[in-house]
C-alpha cells in the first residue's frame, strides 16, 4: 500500500511487465477498481497536481464532481460514468491524452504504452480516483474544456 495524502490510502502497485516500480513509487496507485460499490473521495484535494493542475479552478472542480457524483468515483448513469461523469467515447481519448503526459513528462515508454492500455480497457467508473481526478483536469485545460459540464455555464451552480 502507498499513502500519496496523509491519511488517504492508496491501491496496490501495477507495473508493466519487465519494469520495476523501485523508482517508480507514484504508480503504486494505479491499479482500476474492480468492484463495483462506490468509492467516495469527498476531499476537496485533488489526487492529481501535475502539469494541468490549476489550483484557483480546484474549487470549480469539487463542485462539479459533486453535481455529477456526489462525490462517487463508480457513479454509472447510464452513457455517463466516474466522478466526472464522461462519456465512453471521451474516457477513451483522454486515456491516449493521459498516456502522452507520462511519455512527455518522464514516464518510460513501455509502462506509458501499459498505463495507457490499462486505462482503455476499463471503464472510467473503475479507473481509481487519481486517474479520473488527471483526466478531469486534461479535459477543463486550463478552463477551455468547461463547456463539457453543464454546472459550469451560466445556469449553472458552480
Amino acid at each position: 500500500m502507498f499513502t500519496l495524502i496523509a491519511g488517504v490510502t492508496l491501491a496496490t502497485t501495477l507495473v508493466a511487465p519487465g519494469t520495476s516500480n523501485i523508482d517508480n513509487k507514484w504508480l503504486d496507485y494505479t491499479q482500476p477498481l474492480t468492484e463495483r460499490n462506490h468509492v467516495m473521495h469527498d476531499s476537496p484535494v485533488s489526487l492529481y497536481q501535475g502539469r494541468f493542475y490549476v489550483e484557483k479552478d480546484n474549487k470549480l472542480r469539487y463542485c462539479i464532481r459533486y453535481r455529477e457524483a456526489r462525490h462517487s468515483y463508480t457513479q454509472d448513469n447510464g452513457p455517463h460514468h466516474g466522478a466526472y461523469q464522461f462519456t465512453k467515447a471521451l474516457a477513451v481519448g483522454v486515456s491516449w491524452m493521459i498516456q502522452k503526459e507520462l511519455r512527455a513528462t518522464g514516464t518510460p515508454k513501455r509502462q506509458a504504452l501499459h498505463l495507457g492500455r490499462t486505462l482503455r480497457s476499463n471503464d472510467i467508473a473503475q479507473w481509481s480516483p487519481f486517474w479520473q481526478d488527471f483526466a478531469f483536469w486534461i479535459v477543463w485545460d486550463h478552463g477551455a474544456g468547461k463547456q463539457h459540464w453543464a454546472a459550469t455555464n451560466y445556469a449553472g451552480a458552480c
